[in-house]
């Protein structure tokens, strides 16, 4: 990995040394571009800031049983502003090469560089489609592979890894994607269960394939799916679900770490499937996805390794008010956002249910390590986002949560952690 990162700095450096070469155009919009007349040779640079305020409202606890979750937090604990993102993204393509590289800025204090990269690749032409060498988004999920400044509402649901691929956003690999008509499209990738920065451990493959039955401006229907096998070695990052609700200052809930049983191997897998669709009508867009992952030796039962299985699905809708139309991006297979129409701006209203749960845990299995008789989130998200211009979002977002543990024993009751959440973004890019 040490010797990745100098090759990239290298491709940038001798790109930049060739701009004197070429008789050049300079513009402005959509962020700075340079482009060399004969086409050969361009660059740009974009960014994008996400500064987020939440007031977090933490549940009760029952003075009968102990307290998990938010009701282990005082009141206000989580509330106050967060950089959620500060991005600065190079890109450009020097004859058919491409590139592009990203950093986080706001995770810098945390992650020093080079773990704070997001994406930073090398692609090209081939045959139909595009492969890709770098580090950037495995092909899996609708909402997975949106751009942040595109997603409907402030956080991802539990189909992404937000939950079911939990940690795992921006790997190290080759990929290649494709358009086999131009309704149908597919993505394959094979790459190291880590980022830059990270030792070269542990693999994931996998692909993804999407399908549009209807193609029109105004109305898109898309279909698609998604497989994967993570398999985890002891110095890559982790095959485990995570779900985390009530946003981004919200609580963590492990839903199950595969390889967690004593005496399990050291590499340990998730198998995950997904399933998608979404539909879009002039200013209404449906759209959902549903995922079971199975996680290797999660638990022991009667001293033997056992395996789990988790179950995440969500379904969201979203309307403009003012009557713009859904964007659908082929690159992607995903959704984005229009222009508005109207002087004042685009106003959106949307609503998700979320729900995530290891459908394995019982009182007698324990692969969430809580000792209950279930493991389950289900997060409602009310949203408004107003753009007053295309490059500007503010967004509202009201959480109702409910981290459900079930009970200990046939008398005692269930228990529930209920905190809720109101949070504010002010979006820029460039």
């Amino acid at each position: 990995m040490k010797r990745v990162i100098p090759f990239f700095v290298v491709i940038v450096l001798i790109i930049l040394s060739m701009t004197p070469c070429y008789a050049v155009n300079v513009t402005s919009k959509g962020g700075p571009r340079i482009k060399s007349d004969e086409g050969n040779f361009e660059i740009g640079l974009n960014g994008r800031a996400h500064l987020d305020v939440h007031s977090f409202y933490p549940d009760q606890a029952d003075p009968n049983y102990p307290a998990f979750g938010s009701q282990l937090l005082s009141s206000h604990d989580r509330d106050g502003f967060n950089w959620r993102r500060t991005y600065a993204t190079l890109t450009g393509r020097i004859y058919s090469l491409n590139f592009k590289f990203e950093n986080d800025f706001a995770v810098n204090a945390n992650s020093a560089f080079p773990h704070s990269l997001r994406e930073a690749w090398l692609s090209t032409k081939l045959g139909p489609g595009q492969i890709t060498l770098g580090q950037f988004k495995p092909y899996r999920g609708m909402e997975e592979l949106t751009s942040s400044n595109e997603i409907t509402l402030m956080e991802r649901p539990s189909t992404s890894s937000t939950g079911i691929y939990n940690g795992r956003q921006f790997l190290t690999g080759i990929g290649y994607k494709a358009m086999l008509r131009d309704n149908i499209g597919f993505g394959i990738d094979v790459m190291s269960l880590s980022h830059f920065g990270l030792p070269i451990e542990g693999i994931t493959y996998g692909g993804r394939m999407v399908w549009l039955p209807l193609d029109k401006e105004g109305h898109i229907l898309h279909l698609g799916f998604s497989l994967s096998r993570d398999t985890a070695s002891k110095d890559s990052l982790p095959a485990k679900i995570v779900d985390i609700y009530g946003g981004r200052e919200g609580i963590s809930q492990s839903l199950g770490v595969a390889g967690a049983s004593p005496g399990a191997p050291n590499s340990n897998s998730q198998s995950t499937f997904s399933a998608e669709a979404a539909y879009a009508f002039k200013a209404l867009t449906l759209q959902g996805e549903y995922a079971i992952a199975h996680l290797d030796n999660t638990h022991q039962v009667n001293g033997n390794t056992k395996d789990a299985t988790i179950h995440a699905f969500y379904i969201q809708a979203s309307w403009f008010v003012t009557g713009e139309n859904a964007v659908y991006k082929k690159d992607r297979g995903t959704f984005g956002k229009p222009k508005p129409i109207r002087k004042w701006g685009a106003l959106e209203l949307a609503a998700r249910y979320d729900l995530a749960e290891n459908a394995t845990q019982s009182l007698g299995v324990d692969p969430c390590k809580t000792g209950t008789s279930k493991c389950q989130v289900q997060v409602i998200t009310l949203g408004i986002n107003w753009y007053p211009y295309q490059n500007i979002r503010f967004m509202l977002n009201y959480y109702l949560t409910e981290a459900n543990i079930g009970h200990t024993s046939s008398e005692t009751l269930t228990r529930k952690d209920n905190p809720s959440v109101l949070s504010f973004r002010t979006q820029l890019s460039f």
